[in-house]
């Protein structure tokens, strides 16, 4: 039976993927993509989105990509974002210029065809307000879930499984060999986790998930914190899932009109999402006391971003 769950989700999953725009703009020089960009940018729509992770993010790229008039995808160049989080993660603004203009180029093909550009990314979590500074969004949408939902997703994926040890407070240059084949989940999830780092690398990999998560949604609080509040949008993976008159009542907030019907809209999530990646995982007894712990902080910045919406 698993076996045939996974064949289908891979199967829709690659349809899904197979939806993602070539991006036309790559051969342009960083000050065409600016002029371009600064003209343009007028005229059009961009959106930024962004999450702790496994919160319903490729879903909604997927709604908004069957709405008319918007272009939408998710990790569009997962490497570089990636490093977008772990320069951030460490206060370095280090080339800044080649994610924004990855960016730009991405929104600049959606506009060729569409008014909308909808631009999702996990890795954006660090950066919130350097991208809004930088990039000027018409919206940034939070996306967000709750606690134990998202841990078991993560455990599924097989967060931190590797052999590995790393002092996550010093800024490393080079990528470790572990990582060559899959650099975004070094990048990506040995960040600069602050005051928890010396906790982090001695903790098990389930305490590392639940340090990572609170750590991600704590940051994500402070810097939305620095934008204007009509900004920001808060899609709520609890609430939304599969329900259509949620997600129709959000995507109005961003001038979106979801325009096609429900039996269409259930059927989406086949695509994106597989109840092998989100079924309940056992939690070692050792580790349940600092979970819960680390659960009670989570859920703090969890309700603070909630308010937002």
């Amino acid at each position: 039976m698993k076996f045939f769950k996974e064949l289908f989700f891979n199967f829709h999953s690659y349809r899904f993927r197979k939806s993602k725009k070539k991006n036309i703009y790559l051969d342009f020089s960083e000050k065409q993509i600016n002029d371009i960009y600064k003209t343009v940018s007028f005229q059009k729509k961009i959106i930024l989105a962004t999450q702790v992770g496994r919160g319903g993010g490729k879903w909604l790229v997927d709604i908004i990509n069957h709405c008319r008039n918007v272009s939408a995808f998710g990790e569009r160049n997962r490497t570089e974002e990636a490093i977008f989080r772990y320069n951030c993660s460490h206060n370095k603004i280090v080339n800044l210029n080649k994610i924004l203009y990855l960016i730009k180029t991405e929104a600049l093909t959606d506009w060729k065809n569409n008014n909308t550009s909808y631009i999702s990314s996990p890795y954006f979590s660090h950066g919130i307000k350097i991208l809004e500074e930088n990039l000027k969004p018409d919206k940034f949408v939070i996306i967000v879930r709750d606690f134990y939902s998202l841990f078991y997703s993560l455990r599924n994926k097989n967060w931190y499984k590797e052999n590995f040890s790393l002092d996550t407070s010093a800024y490393n240059k080079k990528i470790p060999d572990l990582f060559l084949n899959n650099p975004n989940h070094f990048y990506g999830r040995y960040i600069n986790f602050g005051t928890d780092n010396k906790k982090f690398l001695v903790s098990s990999n389930q305490i590392k998930i639940a340090i990572f998560m609170n750590h991600t949604i704590q940051k994500i609080f402070e810097e939305i914190t620095n934008i204007d509040k009509r900004k920001i949008a808060i899609f709520n993976l609890n609430e939304a899932d599969q329900n259509y008159e949620y997600c129709k009542n959000f995507l109005h907030k961003l001038d979106i009109q979801l325009d096609f019907g429900k039996k269409d809209f259930l059927n989406l999530k086949k695509r994106t999402a597989s109840s092998i990646e989100n079924k309940k995982t056992t939690i070692d007894s050792e580790n349940l006391i600092e979970i819960e712990k680390i659960k009670d902080s989570y859920e703090y910045y969890l309700n603070k971003i909630k308010n937002f919406s």
